[in-house]
């Protein structure tokens, strides 16, 4: 790998075309004999993020771990190794640390974490649920497992946050063009009886859309 530093960028229809500098001394050694006959170079590019860990991002796993390790029985800095050593083996990651690893490796291990909970049923503690709502998986995960997405409470009902229509035949209604959501009967009434606006906003939640796939496995 040869050291490059971004200096510009120009975006197009075909997607976006980087600007890189790289030191005169490595040019013959590593850009000619990469080039093509158009002229162009041919080269992989690795993005790194420069973004260390946030304290909401760390507050948030630790806060995983302890929940985990209440069910489960063990130490939390087991629980904290265990998954981390689960997380680079399953998406091929290299050794991190979380006082000082990136936003997006931290990100993606709280979604590798919050997924390992919903897949094995371990419930979170309701106080760190609004730091829960902000993991990008999170509603995805309500829906698949049938958990509130206000409260994580069991059996819930998929709400089209996108109103189907009184009268219309829900067998035949596209569900990817509609934004879904997890609730228990209570919130769901609730979310019916004041509005979506007020609602959303009262506890901070938002529905998605889900591919056709998804829509098979929710079974609606």
């Amino acid at each position: 790998m040869i050291p490059a530093y971004l200096y510009d960028k120009e975006i197009d229809s075909k997607g976006t075309w980087f600007k890189c500098y790289v030191p005169e001394e490595l040019k013959e050694e590593y850009l000619e004999r990469m080039q093509r006959d158009d002229g162009l170079w041919e080269i992989g590019v690795n993005i790194y993020d420069p973004r260390k860990i946030s304290n909401n991002q760390r507050r948030l796993l630790y806060a995983l771990f302890r929940d985990i390790g209440n069910y489960t029985g063990d130490a939390v800095m087991d629980v904290k190794e265990n998954l981390k050593i689960e997380f680079m083996v399953d998406c091929e990651k290299d050794y991190f640390s979380l006082s000082d690893t990136d936003v997006t490796t931290a990100r993606e291990f709280t979604e590798y974490i919050l997924a390992f909970m919903f897949n094995h049923d371990i419930p979170f503690n309701i106080k760190i649920l609004p730091l829960v709502k902000e993991v990008n998986n999170y509603l995805y995960l309500c829906l698949v497992h049938r958990k509130c997405a206000v409260c994580g409470k069991k059996g819930a009902q998929i709400h089209h946050v996108d109103a189907v229509g009184a009268g219309r035949d829900r067998t035949k209604i596209d569900h990817t063009q509609h934004r879904l959501i997890a609730l228990c009967a209570n919130h769901h009434e609730q979310a019916h009886k004041i509005g979506w606006l007020t609602f959303s906003k009262r506890y901070i939640v938002d529905g998605i859309r889900v591919t056709e796939e998804t829509v098979k496995k929710l079974g609606i």
